[in-house]
C-alpha cells in the first residue's frame, strides 16, 4: 500500500456534498491500495455549523455516521500538501484558480468520473431538494469516487 496521501473535497457550504464525499471516501479507502487522509471545506467559508440533516440521513442508510461534521472554510493550509483537491461544480474550480492558483495541479473535476450521462457537468447540491434527491446524489457521488479510484488504481 502506498503512503497516505491528502484529498480534500470542496463544495459551496460543506454541509452536503463535500461532507458526503469526505465520509464516503473514508469509508472505502482501505478496499484500494492507496490510502488516504480526507477532508472537506467550502467556498462559502460557513463554519462550524452541521451537515445538512438529510445527508447525515442518506450517509446513515448506507452504514456511515455523519453526525459529528463541521463546516469549515478553505485555506492555504488545508490545501497545501493535498494530493488531490476534488471539486462538485466548475464553480468551486474557479474559486480556487482565483483564490488558490497553486492549487491548480491537484483538482479533480469529480462529475467527470460519473457514469456517463448521470452528470449535468456538476455534481449537483442536494440542498432543499429532499431526501431522495440526497440519496441520488449520494449514490453518484459513490460511483464517481470507485470510477476515480479505479483510474488511480490503474495508474
Amino acid at each position: 500500500m502506498s503512503a497516505e496521501r491528502q484529498v480534500i473535497f470542496i463544495c459551496s457550504g460543506n454541509i452536503c456534498r463535500s461532507p458526503m464525499a469526505e465520509a464516503l471516501l473514508a469509508s472505502r479507502s482501505s478496499s484500494h491500495r492507496h490510502s488516504f487522509a480526507v477532508d472537506s471545506a467550502g467556498t462559502l467559508g460557513i463554519k462550524d455549523h452541521a451537515a445538512n440533516p438529510d445527508a447525515v440521513r442518506a450517509l446513515e442508510e448506507a452504514g456511515i455516521d455523519l453526525k459529528n461534521h463541521r463546516s469549515r472554510a478553505i485555506t492555504d493550509e488545508l490545501l497545501v500538501n493535498a494530493f488531490a483537491i476534488v471539486v462538485m461544480a466548475p464553480e468551486h474550480e474557479e474559486y480556487l484558480l482565483s483564490r488558490h492558483p497553486g492549487s491548480a495541479g491537484a483538482i479533480v473535476r469529480l462529475w467527470e468520473f460519473c457514469p456517463e450521462g448521470q452528470s449535468a457537468g456538476e455534481i449537483e447540491d442536494p440542498l432543499g431538494r429532499g431526501l431522495d434527491e440526497f440519496r441520488r446524489i449520494r449514490d453518484l457521488v459513490s460511483e464517481a469516487l470507485e470510477h476515480w479510484l479505479n483510474m488511480l488504481d490503474d495508474a
